[in-house]
């Protein structure tokens, strides 16, 4: 097995190459509707109560539209706020209005209604990442918020990229977890269970 620091190098490596690479696709902004399409027809989602959603930067895929039919739904919606020590935890908003610039610029919610937790409420969690692969692995942005938030949660997830970063493989840690699902512009990848070293 690799070491960590082997597979950190590895992904350090990665997010060089892959960020001008996001930047430079074509047509983001039609790529941006049809994954929010595909989305919004998964059961997972029309089933849920809950939604927690990154509030997305510019260069990821936009989730306002998903946190306004969300919204528009009469579902809640949660969004991250990020703390000190790698640890995330979600409050609840109703309007983008609400959202500020918090840690690295990122929007955040008013840390007023947290999460609840284990109330037996039907959650789906959008991950944000740089890039997936087939496994449902993440390439995320280095601070390891999500992995230690999905360590501690039973919910479904989907991660949100782009088809071109949708990628065979990744390097990935006994720390790393999963997500369910990837939503891309070309469809919903489900991920498949083999090959891991979670």
């Amino acid at each position: 097995m690799e070491s960590e620091a082997h597979i950190q190098q590895q992904k350090s490596a990665l997010r060089q190459a892959l960020r001008p690479r996001r930047a430079a696709l074509p047509d983001r902004a039609e790529k941006d509707r049809a994954i929010c399409g595909h989305i919004l027809a998964l059961p997972q989602w029309q089933a849920a109560q809950r939604v927690l959603a990154y509030v997305s930067t510019p260069q990821e895929p936009n989730t306002r539209p998903l946190i306004q039919a969300a919204l528009a739904a009469g579902k809640e919606v949660y969004a991250p706020v990020c703390g000190e020590g790698g640890q995330m935890a979600f409050f609840r908003f109703t309007g983008l209005a609400q959202l500020r610039a918090g840690k690295w610029g990122i929007q955040e919610p008013p840390m007023g209604s947290p999460l609840p937790l284990g109330d037996g409420a039907r959650q789906l969690c959008l991950v944000p990442g740089l890039a997936f692969d087939r496994h449902g692995f993440r390439l995320g942005y280095g601070k390891g918020y999500y992995d230690r938030f999905l360590a501690a949660v039973e919910i479904d997830t989907v991660g949100l990229c782009y088809q071109e970063l949708l990628l065979t493989g990744l390097p990935a840690g006994r720390r790393d977890k999963r997500v369910g699902l990837v939503a891309t512009e070309a469809g919903i990848a489900a991920c498949a269970r083999e090959g891991s070293n979670v």
